[in-house]
């Protein structure tokens, strides 16, 4: 499954799936706001509010109730245009101040998810993408918005299935791609719940000294084609924790309208956010934002040109969406 032509990647470069590259695209326990297209409000930009941070004493009230795991169906091509044709602020997603993430993720505690207890061979992951799709002609360049929905079947030994689709739609609409076993790329296995074993994971996806924002590209990486369970969420806020130049930043709230917390990290002008679910530690969204535009580009200011909205991470018996 080959991305379309000069649309960016889900991280800073593509993700590939056998030899062919796939754009990663995003998920998090959903709650249930995609029965229809706009069922899912528009998100905070530059200028929206900056609710304040989550309390840790309520965070860890609230985990004693675990939500149940809502798995929301694909969209259909009238709903997945509707959602793409609604009005976004193309702005990077207005962030609190921040704080080192060292210091404050002390505070967050991750507890149950309700699809923990969702047995299966595979793990599934369903997501929607907003990316930029660049057209070059001569010394300029114009920037479009495409709309990306991706659903992922994973199993341990790197076999699984991938269902895609996009609009503006161009000449493929629709993929629905079968890799068999060792043909999906990344380690092997489920992602690792030791912070030891995240990190050489991570190593091994995007190299630890090109900085923090490293870190963050090879979550998501990582995170965009597997489930993982509470150990493993841990592990992921403690390697954030322990990771130099990694900021905090309280409340934020993803394209869905649901409130996270968020940590980032930045380098050459680009912004790395990650929003995690405050009681879970679940991966909500990603955003990837140039703060500055390139030069010979059509942008006038800061602009996202990667934007991930995890809609779930579960386990499914087959990779059948049946």
């Amino acid at each position: 499954m080959n991305n379309p032509p000069h649309v960016r990647s889900a991280a800073e470069t593509p993700h590939p799936v056998g030899r062919r590259a796939v754009k990663v695209t995003a998920a998090a326990c959903a709650l249930g706001l995609l029965a229809t297209a706009t069922a899912i409000p528009n998100w905070t930009g530059a200028d929206g509010p900056a609710p304040s941070p989550p309390s840790p004493s309520t965070t860890a009230a609230s985990q004693s109730a675990v939500a149940p795991c809502l798995s929301p169906a694909a969209l259909t091509a009238a709903q997945l245009k509707a959602r793409a044709q609604q009005n976004l602020d193309p702005s990077p997603t207005h962030l609190p101040e921040s704080t080192p993430a060292r210091h404050a993720l002390k505070a967050v505690t991750v507890g149950p998810s309700g699809c923990d207890s969702i047995p299966g061979r595979f793990a599934y992951v369903h997501l929607l993408q907003w990316a930029t799709d660049t057209a070059i002609a001569g010394n300029s360049t114009t920037t479009r918005i495409v709309l990306f929905e991706e659903q992922r079947w994973r199993a341990d030994d790197a076999s699984g299935r991938v269902v895609r689709s996009r609009y503006p739609d161009g000449n493929q609409p629709t993929d629905d791609s079968t890799y068999y076993p060792g043909e999906l790329d990344g380690p092997i296995g489920p992602i690792a719940a030791d912070p030891a074993a995240l990190n050489a994971n991570i190593d091994a996806t995007q190299p630890r000294f090109l900085g923090p924002t490293s870190v963050i590209r090879g979550l998501v990486s990582l995170l965009g084609w597997r489930t993982p369970n509470q150990a493993a969420r841990t592990a992921v806020l403690t390697v954030l924790r322990d990771t130099p130049g990694i900021t905090y930043h309280g409340s934020v709230t993803d394209r869905a309208g649901r409130t996270g917390i968020g940590v980032s990290a930045t380098s050459d002008d680009i912004r790395f956010l990650l929003i995690l679910n405050p009681t879970t530690g679940e991966l909500l969204a990603y955003e990837r934002a140039a703060l500055t535009p390139p030069p010979g580009s059509d942008r006038t200011g800061p602009l996202v040109d990667d934007y991930q909205l995890f809609l779930v991470h579960t386990r499914a018996d087959s990779s059948s969406n049946s």
